[in-house]
Parts: C-alpha cells; structure tokens; sequence
C-alpha cells in the first residue's frame, strides 16, 4: 500500500485519495453530504471517519478498499471528528445542535451527547485524553468536557473558556506539550494560546487575515496558521511567540496536516469564487517545505477542499505484526 493523503471535498461530496510519492490524485470515495472536518484515522490503521455536515452522519471508510462501509448517525450538522488517545472513543462536535457526539467505535454507535457552546467547530483533544477542546464560533469561546472514559455519556462540558468579542473560533488544536492550546480567531485576525493548567488565554497573536487553521509541528517549535482571506500560512516561532513568515499559498487555504517524515506541510485550498487568476491553484492541496518554508508544488483535488489527513501503511505495520504474532501463537 502506498502512502497517500486523504482530502475532504465539501462541494463533490467526496475524499479525494491522492499518492504523495507521485504527488497526484489517484481517486476519489463518494460520501455523504457536505462533508467537512479532517478525515481521523483508527490506531490501526484500518478505518477512517469523516463528518458529513448536511446528512448528520459520520462515514466510515474501510483504507484498505477505500470505499465507505457504513454511516452512523450523530447529532445536527456534523463538522469535526477526533480521536481520544486513551480507547477507541469518536469524538464529534455538532454546529447545528450544539453539543459533542461520542462515539464507541467498536459499537460504531453514539453512547453519549454532552452540550456545549453554540456553533461548534474543527475540535482535538488533548494528549492525555482527559479533555475535548472545542472552539466554539457562536460563543467566542472554547468549551473543555472532560471525558468520562469508563461512562461516556457521564461526560460534561468542565469549563468554557472566553476568547473575546468576535473572536469566532474555527479551530481549537492541543499542542503535545500537554500544556498549551491554540485557538484561530477568524474574525480577530489572531490566535489565542490557552493554558491548560489554569484554563485562562495565556496570549494572543496577530496573524493573517481570516485564519481558520492552527497546526503546531511537533519537530520543531513552530504554528502554522492557514488564513485564508491573505491566502497564506502564518509561522509562529513559540520561542518568541511572534509571526516570523507568511508563506503564499492557494485561494482560501483551511486545513492542514505535516507529514513529519519527509518534512511537509499539506494546506488545502477551499475555493468557491473563482477567478481566471487562481484556477490552477484552487481546488488543491499546497505543498509546503518544511525546512525552507517554501511552497513547492500544488495537487489538484475535489471541489471545495475543506481538510486533509496523511495515512502511511509503515506507520501501523509494527501493530499489525504484533497482531498476527498474537493469532499465531493462539
């Protein structure tokens, strides 16, 4: 199997599967409606889940066949998906009803529904898997439910942390430190650094215009911030916590994921209103180096590219090794 990226495409309903040794899109796997956060992928390496915000659903996707398997129902208007690190916990957050789906992915079912903030959006969790950290666009604040593992619909929203006025939060990112969390504030132009220790904002950071990603590397000490109305991807040096770069990308570039082993950073390009300047580079994945912080090619994917996850086979061979050892002894 080969190393590929999985892109979701909001307009064609679909995931764009593209080789990223070739660096070209080999297909694509129809789902459900309006599809929108990052596709999450299983710790095995089997399954993927994607939201699919205009059928109230998650699809499931079977990575060995690429195709979906199944649909499982959550709540109103589906936009990101996590996992928690800890079990195999799904965890959903609802723009449209306004609280957090969780999901047992070994009964692919929802077992709990925890309320939130209003207009829910692009959620992680953090290292530990104690919290979910939810940005919350309607509220202009970040919602933290402790995760209730043993009883998961015994979860609850433990604290809401405020961002400012019209700070509309699109994307809230746990950074490895177990420490931080960093919000994009579309329409404050910043990011929030909030601290989990006090559960306060630590700083805000002027960064482009319209931000809607936040993706820290966990290699080097550096947040990459997609803003999508200066068509750029923000560096932020955590040393100093200030902007050091602005790297020009596709139109509207949203999600992001770094393909730590060859040291790139995939930003796809959700573009609607097109104009005959930026056709070649809308509706595509921007590839950018990580060691000179340059863009270096662009993929062309489906329409309406709204995220996009890196599934490599190598990654899982270790667990799937200890599996059929495991098999063979019994």
């Amino acid at each position: 199997m080969k190393k590929v990226a999985y892109v979701t495409n909001t307009d064609s309903n679909d995931l764009s599967v593209v080789d990223l040794v070739e660096q070209k899109e080999l297909g694509r796997i129809p789902i459900g409606g309006s599809p929108r956060g990052c596709m999450v992928i299983d710790a095995k390496g089997r399954n993927g889940y994607v939201s699919n915000c205009a059928g109230n659903t998650i699809s499931v996707i079977d990575l060995h066949s690429n195709r979906e398997l199944t649909r499982i129902p959550v709540g109103v208007a589906p936009r990101g998906v996590a996992l928690s690190p800890v079990q195999e916990l799904l965890f959903v957050s609802n723009s449209g009803s306004a609280d957090l789906s969780i999901v047992d992915l070994r009964t692919q079912e929802e077992v709990g529904r925890v309320p939130v903030g209003d207009n829910p959006r692009a959620l992680s969790v953090t290292p530990d898997g104690q919290y979910v950290c939810i940005p919350c666009w309607g509220s202009d604040a970040v919602s933290f439910v402790k995760v209730n593992h043993e009883q998961p619909d015994a979860s609850f929203e433990a604290f809401r942390v405020p961002l400012g006025q019209d700070a509309k939060p699109y994307h809230a990112m746990a950074d490895g430190d177990g420490v931080h969390v960093y919000t994009a504030n579309t329409h404050r132009h910043t990011i929030s650094v909030l601290n989990l220790l006090d559960m306060k904002v630590e700083r805000e950071i002027s960064v482009g215009y319209g931000p809607r990603g936040v993706l820290p590397d966990p290699d080097e000490p550096f947040l990459y911030v997609s803003c999508e109305a200066s068509n750029t991807v923000a560096v932020i040096d955590k040393t100093t916590w200030s902007m050091v770069k602005e790297i020009p990308v596709g139109p509207t570039p949203r999600g992001m994921r770094i393909d730590q082993v060859d040291k790139v950073l995939m930003v796809v390009g959700f573009s609607r209103y097109l104009t005959p300047a930026i056709l070649a580079e809308a509706n595509a994945l921007s590839v950018i180096d990580l060691r000179t912080k340059e863009k270096v090619n662009t993929i062309k994917v489906g329409l309406g590219p709204c995220s996009v996850n890196i599934y490599d086979p190598a990654l899982y061979e270790p667990q799937r090794e200890r599996e059929q050892a495991e098999v063979t002894a019994q």
